[in-house]
């Protein structure tokens, strides 16, 4: 590495954690910067742990890395209870959605577990648990968000779960096939695929390695070319993250999805994450190429990118360090994400192609 960009990334790496003690955060900047047209997120994840929320969280996922890092940015885990934590982090959720446009839609994402060979959760191997039922009590609550299902097709009565949420609004199924032992070509799977399609439900699945969760079951799960099943039965396939992160003989996981979104035009991806430090390389790749981006969708990955991990800084050289330190003055995290990517010249259309996609995104709040 030369010296010019040694100073260049300790800069992007530094400069995130020092700016908000310089600058006060403005709720009303002059860097917000948002498309002409409604913007739908495909990727908003909703956190719990309260069991009477239905919710799980397992002592291994209680003491990883990431969830007691994204304690100190995001109001989850603050409050004495479980009641009250999962409510602090439902409140700030809702005050942030509550200052987007009325245009704005999110699918809210529930997340399902591991389940043994007789269809049974697996609460020894499960990490997180967020189910579908809190899921859709939440997204009730206001008209922007729409309920997305996480749905094990190894479950017992998978296809019955499928039946159910998707009669009470559900507009996707979530996967993390990583961490939840699903592999997404396996034959098995073909009439969960068919009623997803028949029920007009698209697939959003994690492609690429897993360490956000943690306890992969296996990595190689992860490797879009497994998704040619589903795609090949005619679902809608959303692949989260672009398969940013990990490779195999075959080249890098992201590089094999970008080869893949010409052969399927069922086939799309969205970019939650790629604003992250160690992924952001993926995201200048896509700015660079914005021929890629008509088969991507916007999602913010709330709340994930919500941390000094995450920053217009990390654009430096696409973005002047005048235009990054006035967007990091944006107090609402999600109008900071969107305005950064419009200052990063990702075209209009992108932000609104999730309503094409996920077809109940075009009927919410109407």
């Amino acid at each position: 590495m030369n010296r010019r960009r040694f100073f260049r990334n300790l800069a992007a790496v530094t400069l995130p954690l020092a700016v908000p003690r310089l600058f006060s955060r403005d709720e009303d900047p002059a860097g917000v910067h948002l498309p002409s047209g409604p913007i739908a997120d495909v990727h908003v994840h909703l956190l719990g742990s309260n069991p009477d929320n239905g919710c799980f969280l397992s002592k291994r996922f209680q003491r990883s890395f990431a969830l007691k890092f994204s304690r100190l940015f995001v109001d989850f885990g603050s409050g004495e209870t479980p009641e009250e934590q999962d409510r602090a982090y439902v409140n700030r959720l809702m005050d942030l959605i509550a200052k987007l446009p009325d245009s704005w839609r999110g699918v809210l994402l529930a997340m399902d577990g591991i389940y043994d060979s007789s269809g049974q959760l697996d609460f020894g191997e499960t990490l997180l648990l967020i189910p579908n039922d809190y899921v859709l009590s939440v997204a009730s609550e206001t008209e922007k968000l729409v309920p997305g299902a996480s749905i094990n097709p190894y479950r017992k009565e998978a296809l019955y779960e499928l039946e159910r949420v998707a009669s009470l609004g559900a507009a996707v199924v979530k996967w993390i096939p990583n961490t939840m032992g699903i592999d997404p070509s396996d034959k098995r799977i073909v009439p969960f695929y068919r009623r997803l399609n028949e029920l007009e439900m698209a697939l959003l699945t994690h492609t690429g390695t897993e360490y956000a969760v943690g306890g992969a079951v296996d990595q190689k799960l992860g490797n879009p070319l497994l998704l040619q099943l589903p795609l090949e039965e005619g679902v809608t396939v959303i692949a989260a993250h672009c398969a940013s992160g990990g490779g195999d003989s075959n080249g890098p996981y992201f590089r094999q999805f970008l080869n893949m979104i010409d052969d399927f035009p069922n086939l799309y991806g969205d970019i939650s994450g790629l604003s992250l430090l160690h992924k952001s390389s993926s995201l200048r790749h896509l700015i660079r190429n914005p021929h890629y981006f008509d088969k991507l969708c916007y999602g913010s990955d709330f709340p994930l990118y919500y941390t000094p991990a995450t920053s217009p800084l990390y654009f430096l050289g696409l973005i002047s360090m005048s235009k990054a330190l006035e967007l990091q003055k944006i107090d609402n995290d999600l109008l900071r994400d969107v305005s950064t990517l419009m200052e990063l010249n990702a075209p209009q259309p992108f932000f609104r192609r999730g309503f094409e996609v996920v077809k109940k995104l075009r009927t919410a709040g109407s």
